[in-house]
């Protein structure tokens, strides 16, 4: 049997592609030879025949039914005739195609209907079988275009929800987020009794953990990070990625703050949970800044603003996996950043920096052996302390221009205290890098320039990384350290003990020194596990052929603990405090400390 249907057509698609043709005839006669003539196709639900008499009678039914696939319609009929029909149809459903009856050389007519959009026409009296193919012909068309629509409307809603979805998580985007925003703080502009919340949150040591493991497992562990949120709140709040390793979560139609709390909690219980991804165990904090709708905000970049703030806050102030509920100081000590950051650039433009040289002494002879160069902000209201400047230099990439500036000027002072004292010629200047500066493409090419105007030794030099460096994308790192090796650069490890470096991987890289951090040389004097944890680092530098500087030496005592225990360099105020460089020129005109 003949079908309009493919092979590969399911019986549920079948069902739903019967062809539903309507025949607009006042002839009775006509209906029954239809009727008769399809029997066979309509009992196999192929054709679903509807009949009516005039175009009134057929607009009514159209609109009644609501999917016609073909219309078969005489031109001459009472009340409306075929041509006044067909100029309708296209308003009720452009994919509705007619079929045209009309008396033998009734020209006229049936170029006024094809013109109308008549897809085909038939003379009468009806060839039954011209008809069948007619119909067949005419339906595989409709359902094409029909098809067509669907897959072209099926597109366009993807577009859409892409547009508004991100497209690794899922999750609503920045664009769909501010429509969001801005619907609750409408809603709660009508009803002021309406509350809810914002969450910005962001994954603490994210970044050590995608540029250890690499950017899939990276990826992935995002994925991960927002199936966990969702299910951390409520079927009516709102999960957001904001961007890069940041989320968002409205909390709507909160009953109480305390309900932000515990919502809060509960997100932080479950990321006390490890991600296990690839047989890698990882574990995430999350720094959560929150900004509550009592405080009547007007925009969503509003919103989004305080609730920013109010993260930094918490991941700076209090550590990880802590969240922060903002209120107006935290926004003067935004406003306060903001401002340190455009006199940060400022003065990097200027130059407006001096560096300290800070001797590092031997222990068994207590002369001098090495200078470690610090940078100082003097400005006309006062000194500003690195432990502010330097953070924000770091997060918004000005540590570059700065970490070079640093180290250009350490080696033009090295180079005029080598030409000037010349029993001084094996002195070494430590000049602390960044992470960032040490993703640099051209970062030896510069250094090697350096070295080349300044007519210094590799070997003059001794680079200062913190433990951190280590983790982020290992391999690429070794690689960059051991270049600077063969120029004849030493590299230590800054403040070894406080970071995350894996010990097992220790030897892998190619370090001279490990500096002891202050807080375990403090810690050495009062039986708190300082002076065990000193005794550790120790051995393990030395079955590593690395030697180690203790920095915040401040009592004698810490000084003859840390000699006893074989440690070849201390560093302190107990030796000698940062001097400028007029002061170390006299440090080192003496040659050993004061």
């Amino acid at each position: 049997m003949n079908t309009i249907f493919s092979q590969s057509t399911t019986p549920e698609e079948q069902k739903t592609q019967i062809a539903k043709i309507l025949v607009v005839d006042d002839e009775i006669e006509l209906q029954r030879l239809i009727k008769q003539r399809f029997r066979k196709n309509i009992r196999a639900k192929e054709f679903d025949f509807i009949f009516v008499q005039n175009g009134i009678e057929a607009l009514n039914k159209l609109k009644q039914e609501g999917h016609i696939d073909v219309v078969i319609t005489d031109i001459n009929m009472p009340e409306m005739d075929g041509l006044t029909l067909l100029s309708e149809l296209s308003d009720i459903d452009e994919n509705i195609k007619a079929v045209v009856l009309s008396a033998y050389g009734d020209l006229t007519n049936i170029r006024t209907a094809m013109n109308l959009g008549a897809f085909d026409f038939l003379t009468k009296p009806i060839d039954f079988q011209d008809l069948e193919i007619t119909i067949r012909k005419t339906v595989q068309f409709v359902q094409k275009m029909r098809k067509k629509q669907k897959q072209i409307e099926k597109m366009y809603a993807q577009l859409e929800y892409d547009a508004v979805h991100d497209a690794l998580t899922g999750l609503p985007n920045r664009i769909l987020l501010d429509n969001l925003l801005q619907h609750n703080i409408s809603r709660s502009q009508r009803y002021p009794d309406y509350l809810y919340a914002v969450l910005f949150i962001d994954l603490d040591r994210f970044k050590i953990v995608n540029d250890s493991l690499g950017h899939s497992v990276g990826d992935s562990l995002l994925a991960a990070v927002a199936e966990r949120l969702k299910v951390s709140v409520r079927a009516s709040d709102t999960v957001a990625r904001f961007g890069g390793d940041e989320f968002v979560i409205i909390l709507e139609a909160l009953k109480d703050i305390h309900e932000v709390t515990y919502i809060t909690q509960r997100i932080q219980e479950h990321f006390n949970q490890s991600f296990l991804l690839n047989e890698h165990e990882i574990h995430l904090g999350a720094s959560i800044g929150i900004t509550l709708s009592t405080r009547q905000y007007h925009q969503p970049d509003e919103l989004l603003r305080d609730a920013d703030a109010a993260m930094y806050c918490a991941k700076k102030a209090k550590g990880q996996n802590q969240y922060v509920i903002f209120d107006p100081t935290i926004q003067a000590t935004a406003m306060e950043r903001l401002h340190l950051e455009n006199k940060l650039r400022q003065a990097i433009e200027r130059e407006d920096f001096s560096l300290y040289y800070q001797p590092i002494i031997e222990v068994t002879t207590g002369y001098l052996s090495s200078f470690e160069a610090l940078i100082r902000w003097f400005t006309p209201d006062g000194s500003i302390s690195p432990m502010k400047f330097i953070p924000i230099a770091e997060e918004t990439g000005l540590i570059s221009p700065l970490g070079w500036w640093v180290f250009q000027e350490a080696c033009r002072q090295l180079q005029y205290w080598q030409n000037k004292f010349l029993q001084q010629q094996s002195l070494v200047l430590n000049i602390n890098f960044s992470s960032i500066q040490l993703k640099q493409s051209d970062l030896v090419e510069n250094i090697q320039a350096t070295l080349d105007a300044t007519e210094l030794l590799g070997s003059s030099l001794k680079l200062e990384i913190t433990e951190s460096c280590l983790l982020e994308n290992s391999e690429a790192q070794i690689q960059v350290l051991q270049q600077l090796k063969d120029l004849g650069i030493n590299i230590c490890v800054d403040d070894f003990g406080t970071g995350y470096s894996s010990l097992s991987r220790l030897h892998e890289f190619p370090i001279d020194t490990l500096k002891i951090d202050r807080a375990f040389v403090r810690r050495m004097e009062d039986n708190s596990g300082g002076l065990e944890m000193v005794k550790m680092i120790i051995a393990l530098a030395h079955s590593l052929n690395m030697n180690v500087v203790a920095e915040g030496v401040e009592t004698e005592t810490q000084l003859q603990q840390l000699k006893a225990l074989g440690c070849e360099f201390v560093q302190g105020y107990f030796l000698a405090k940062p001097l400028d460089k007029v002061a170390a020129e006299e440090f080192l005109q003496s040659g050993n400390r004061e």
